[in-house]
């Protein structure tokens, strides 16, 4: 790695790194080298392909990650597998706080509305299902969120979300939401740190971080190290692991919450069976049972959430 050898982590801010290993891209044909910083466990990749990357094909799931699909999503996210996804989203928030107002520890005043940040909201599937459903508990969401590109233009002009641009984030008032979002959005991200920061400061003390981001210290992730299916090294740049994740968080004022997912889980194995197979995955994943002990193969709930830290804490 050469220089990369000083260069500082950004979940722990160490500076060791160690070869993980070595992948050939599918979608770009050069070599990519997976780096494994010593203290924390985040692992990194060289080189970093370049923004342009995320072009209108490869958000019509003709790019590097076949399972993404914004046009579907946009045009009715209720009809597509992600809305395991973002009931679970809710469900957690809404139990995160209902927790909290029983035991008068951060609780939201009465009757206001959720202020819900999704940092990377894509296609609008959360801010939309937020809108229409609010969070479990009957409390409602101020839905608003952040993104680039052809389809935050259109979250923001034909469905008139509040779509904030990174630079008026930088500038928000501190504590601004009670809730910010990163789904599927670390692993993109050269340096995550920098995203946490932002989030960690317009989150109001108390407030919930929600991550989800594959696991590479899960049991298959581990027997299969970079032909694990989450090691796209053309846009996964950034992998974590619990510990990771922890260091990262502590960085930035925020505490580890620990979180078990249930329809999260149902997606992530849904987006990836082929169409011909996806409705008998569907019933399959119905056995009591079953969801668990694809949580524990991939250990999708070992990756926790966070809780912005109170000043002075």
């Amino acid at each position: 790695m050469g220089s990369k050898q000083q260069i500082e982590c950004g979940a722990c801010a160490g500076k060791r790194w160690a070869v993980w290993g070595t992948k050939r891209g599918e979608f770009v044909r050069e070599d990519f080298t997976y780096w494994q910083c010593a203290r924390c466990g985040l692992v990194r990749v060289t080189p970093v392909v370049g923004a342009e990357i995320y072009d209108d094909a490869y958000y019509a799931g003709r790019g590097a990650d076949p399972y993404v699909n914004y046009a579907a999503e946009y045009a009715d996210f209720a009809a597509t597998d992600r809305r395991y996804e973002l009931a679970d989203l809710a469900r957690v928030a809404g139990e995160f706080f209902a927790g909290r107002e029983a035991k008068s520890e951060g609780a939201v005043e009465a009757g206001r509305a959720l202020r819900w940040l999704d940092f990377g909201c894509g296609a609008g599937g959360l801010l939309k299902y937020l809108r229409q459903h609010g969070v479990p508990g009957g409390r409602t969401v101020e839905a608003s969120g952040h993104d680039v590109g052809s389809y935050a233009k259109k979250l923001a002009r034909a469905d008139g979300f509040r779509i904030w641009s990174i630079e008026e984030l930088a500038t928000m008032p501190a504590g601004s939401f009670d809730v910010v979002s990163l789904v599927e959005v670390l692993e993109h991200i050269p340096d995550p740190g920098e995203v946490v920061a932002l989030c960690a400061r317009v989150l109001r003390s108390g407030g919930l971080l929600l991550v989800t981001t594959g696991n590479i210290a899960g049991p298959i992730a581990r027997r299969q190290r970079t032909g694990y299916r989450y090691c796209i090294p053309e846009i996964h740049v950034s992998l974590f692991s619990p510990m990771a994740l922890a260091a990262l968080y502590s960085r930035h004022g925020l505490r580890v919450q620990a979180v078990r997912w249930d329809g999260c889980v149902r997606f992530k194995i849904l987006k990836s069976v082929p169409a011909r197979w996806r409705a008998l995955a569907a019933v399959g994943l119905r056995v009591p049972g079953v969801v668990r002990v694809v949580d524990r193969l991939y250990d999708v709930s070992a990756m926790p959430c966070a809780v912005r830290v109170a000043d002075g804490a």
